[in-house]
């Protein structure tokens, strides 16, 4: 039995149980989505093979979840079903994780490395700037923007991360670093977002910044943050204002 027939099994199964029951709630049936029915499993492997038949059919799955997840009219986009759900487009993050796989294989050259102390500090708010404290970062700019999707691990070895960057999706540049391998996962996370905000400054280009990191976004939305590098990634975005939209 191939990959997909087994997963489309499983998805027609999981759509058969949750159809009678509309009170499930979607925070679950989005939790299953992720880690039950693995739509993405290995893509690291074979999401640079991707054809348009390929593509379309992976769609066809996804369109499953998110259907139960959103319960629109069937005659709903599937694009929209996404923006919808907030989820990636499932091939864009096939693409995404085989880009990934092939830096960490192929031990591609880094960006550069960042230097953060591994001794955070605590700032008093009156020593915050209230332009840094509170700031509007809209989920998504509405515009012709490039999309971002960031990512980052900590193993045993070091810790780093990269950004992806595409227009229509379309590779348009991959930046990796590395950083000290005492840092946490938070600062990680928050470094990742850091770098895409300074290359939308850097570049004068409006991007949509996509991150699975709930954490750190709220720490950056969030504006009562005291961490000393916390306030140091808002400044980043305060300098990207109107350019960067995070989700």
């Amino acid at each position: 039995m191939s990959l997909h027939t087994k997963i489309y099994s499983l998805a027609s199964n999981f759509n058969k149980i949750i159809k009678p029951n509309w009170s499930i709630n979607k925070e679950l049936v989005k939790s299953c989505y992720f880690t039950v029915i693995a739509l993405l499993y290995g893509d690291g492997v074979w999401g640079g093979a991707l054809t348009i038949e390929k593509i379309k059919r992976l769609q066809t799955i996804q369109r499953v979840f998110l259907m139960e997840l959103l319960r629109p009219y069937r005659t709903t986009a599937t694009q929209a079903h996404n923006i919808l759900a907030r989820i990636s487009p499932i091939h864009l993050k096939a693409k995404y994780d085989f880009l990934k796989f092939q830096i960490w294989t192929s031990r591609l050259g880094l960006d550069g490395s960042i230097d953060i102390n591994n001794l955070d500090s605590h700032l008093f708010l009156s020593q915050i700037n209230l332009n840094t404290r509170v700031l509007d970062i809209p989920e998504e700019l509405n515009v012709n923007a490039f999309e971002v999707y960031t990512d980052g691990s900590k193993i045993a070895g070091g810790v780093g991360f990269s950004v992806c960057i595409l227009k229509d999706e379309i590779q348009q540049n991959i930046l990796s670093y590395k950083l000290n391998t005492d840092n946490t996962v938070l600062q990680e996370e928050s470094a990742t977002l850091g770098a895409a905000s300074a290359w939308a400054v850097e570049t004068n280009n409006k991007i949509n910044i996509f991150s699975d990191s709930r954490s750190s976004i709220d720490a950056l939305k969030g504006h009562r943050a005291k961490s000393k590098f916390v306030n140091g990634i808002k400044e980043k975005f305060h300098l990207a204002e109107r350019l960067v939209g995070l989700a």
